[in-house]
Formats: structure tokens, C-alpha cells, sequence
């Protein structure tokens, strides 16, 4: 039996129950509360099932979907690179959607299609991450220094340029461009959440498939290589696997940090360091704090809403500083 195979159905039953009790309450919250008895016999009137079935349902699921993908990221880059600090923004893919949006909002204008410049902008990282990885050298190709270089001038080109854009942005465009960055599940339309599921859920199917070749990795590259897993392989495919999958949330939701860095942490200190245990643990745990901070974000002074990436900043600082501490005196 793997390490953790005994706690993770505990641990996952646990917070799956705390997933749907946090999903109940996101549908019933807001400007125009829901009794929960009546929406759970179903007796709502019309003006109570569209706000249901067009504002908070769409909402719940796009918060879980966009949750889910950033902790399943954030699980497979931190085995991947045995590093317990890596997130999805390592790649420096929600940095490319970020420089994407905003020069669809400054440059061309197109404010209320961020999301179009946001995924053309992450495409492009993408493919340049593609390029350089099938042009290098045998040896270096796919490698984690290659990848690590890669995110990093990544981040810092997507840096220049987005400052470059915001001195250029007028105060409106820069209001508009800076709660699109902190990330909101706000005003989310049905296919739009239909594609955030659907790809976190491929993005979850193709990352669990290498979760057998991320334990063996865990125990050093050597040790993966001598029950046959190839690498360098292993490296490109789970990268391009989380960076297709990111790309296509930030798209749409935008930036929402330390779901992806705080989530697997929780889900090792819950159930064991397996990836095996820690990717579908990390998963509903990701689902779980973006729920609540979705929730969070629209109750504090409301009818405002705040960027829930602003939110799971909030939440994930002492969490992770606690997380560190632990360790610290472990150690």
C-alpha cells in the first residue's frame, strides 16, 4: 500500500463534504439571498431560479474548475521539480495571459474580450516554450534548468512589457486591467464554464496518468530512470500539460494566487507526500478555497465585489508562513 493510501479517502471524504457545504453557500450568498430550504426542495419562484441558474450556479463551478486546475498545477510542478515553492506561475504562463490581456485592452481596445488577448498571450508562451524545448540540445533539452530559465525570461519579458502598457493605460483601463489580474469568477457565462471544466478536467485525467512516473521521480532521477521513466519526457508533458491548462483559466478568470502553492502543502500535511495522494487531494482542497474566497470576496462590503485573487492572498500568506514553520521546527 502506497504512503497515505490509508488517509487519503479520509481526507478526501472530509473536505469533499466541506466542498459541497461551501458550494451551497456560495448559491445562496449575495445581493439577492436564497433560502437554502427552498433551494433545496427546488421551490424557487423565476426571478429566484435565474439568478440561481444564471449567476450563482455558473459562478460555483467556474470558481471549483478554476481552483481545481491551479492546485492541480501547482501539485505537479512541486513533484516535478521537487520543489515545494513551485506554482503555476513558475512557467510564466499567467504572466504571458497577463501582458495578452492587456494589450487587447490598451493597444486594441477589445476591453470586453481580455480573455481573447489573455489565451493568445499564453498561447504564445506556449509555443515558445515548445520551440525552444524541441530545438535544444539532447542532453539539456527539457531539463528542469531549461524549463526554470525559460518561466524566468518569460516572466521577466511579460513584466517589461505590462509596465510598459500601464504607463500608456488610461485610469480606467488600469482599474479594469488590475481586478482582471487579481482574479474574479464574476459574470462567467455558461459555455465559458462549460470550457473551464471540461479543460481542468482533461488537464486532471492527463496529470493523473503521470502521477505513477511523478512517485518515482520523488525518489531522485535515477531511481525514476531505473524502473523506466523517461525524464526529460516526463518534464515536457507534465509542463505542457499544466501550462495549456492555466493558460486556459487565467483566460478566463484571470490571476488567482497561492491556490496553487497553498493547496498542495495542505493536501501533504493532510494525507502523505505522494503525488499519488496529493494530486486529487489538492484538487478538491483547490476547489475548496476558491469557493470560500469566492464567497468571501462578495460579502465583505458588498454590493462591491473583491478581486478573489486579493482574497486568497489574504488567506494564503499566514497559511504558508505557518506551513514553513512547521517545517522549520520539524526540521
Amino acid at each position: 500500500m502506497t504512503p497515505g493510501g490509508n488517509t487519503l479517502p479520509r481526507a478526501a471524504l472530509v473536505v469533499a463534504v466541506l466542498l459541497v457545504a461551501a458550494m451551497l453557500l456560495s448559491l445562496v450568498v449575495g445581493a439577492y439571498p436564497l433560502a437554502i430550504g427552498k433551494l433545496l426542495s427546488g421551490h424557487l419562484n423565476e426571478a429566484e431560479w435565474s439568478v440561481l441558474t444564471q449567476l450563482r450556479a455558473p459562478r460555483v463551478i467556474a470558481a471549483c474548475a478554476g481552483g481545481a486546475a491551479f492546485a492541480l498545477a501547482g501539485a505537479a510542478l512541486q513533484a516535478l521539480f521537487r520543489n515545494p515553492l513551485a506554482d503555476p506561475g513558475l512557467l510564466g504562463v499567467p504572466a504571458a495571459a497577463g501582458l495578452g490581456a492587456a494589450i487587447a485592452l490598451i493597444v486594441v481596445g477589445a476591453g470586453a474580450a481580455l480573455w481573447i488577448g489573455a489565451l493568445i498571450g499564453a498561447g504564445v508562451a506556449i509555443a515558445g516554450m515548445l520551440l525552444v524545448v524541441h530545438r535544444g540540445a539532447a542532453p539539456m533539452a527539457g531539463g528542469t534548468v531549461t524549463l526554470l530559465l525559460l518561466g524566468i525570461a518569460i516572466n521577466a519579458a511579460c513584466a517589461a512589457g505590462l509596465a510598459l502598457l500601464t504607463a500608456l493605460a488610461s485610469e480606467g483601463q488600469l482599474k479594469t486591467l488590475s481586478f482582471w489580474m487579481l482574479g474574479s469568477f464574476a459574470s462567467l457565462d455558461w459555455p465559458v464554464v462549460i470550457a473551464m471544466a471540461v479543460c481542468t478536467a482533461l488537464g486532471g485525467v492527463a496529470l493523473g496518468v503521470q502521477a505513477n512516473a511523478l512517485a518515482a521521480l520523488a525518489l531522485g532521477e535515477r531511481a525514476a530512470r531505473t524502473v523506466g521513466v523517461n525524464v526529460q519526457q516526463l518534464r515536457v508533458r507534465v509542463a505542457l500539460i499544466t501550462a495549456a491548462m492555466v493558460a486556459v483559466i487565467t483566460a478566463f478568470c484571470g490571476g488567482v494566487g497561492f491556490v496553487g502553492l497553498a493547496a498542495p502543502h495542505i493536501a501533504r500535511l493532510a494525507a502523505g507526500s505522494s503525488p499519488r495522494v496529493v494530486l486529487p487531494l489538492a484538487t478538491l482542497i483547490g476547489a475548496l478555497l476558491c469557493v470560500l474566497a469566492d464567497v468571501i470576496a462578495r460579502s465583505i462590503a458588498p454590493p462591491i465585489e473583491l478581486p478573489v485573487g486579493a482574497i486568497t492572498a489574504v488567506l494564503g500568506v499566514p497559511l504558508l508562513v505557518s506551513l514553513v514553520t512547521r517545517r522549520v521546527e520539524r526540521a
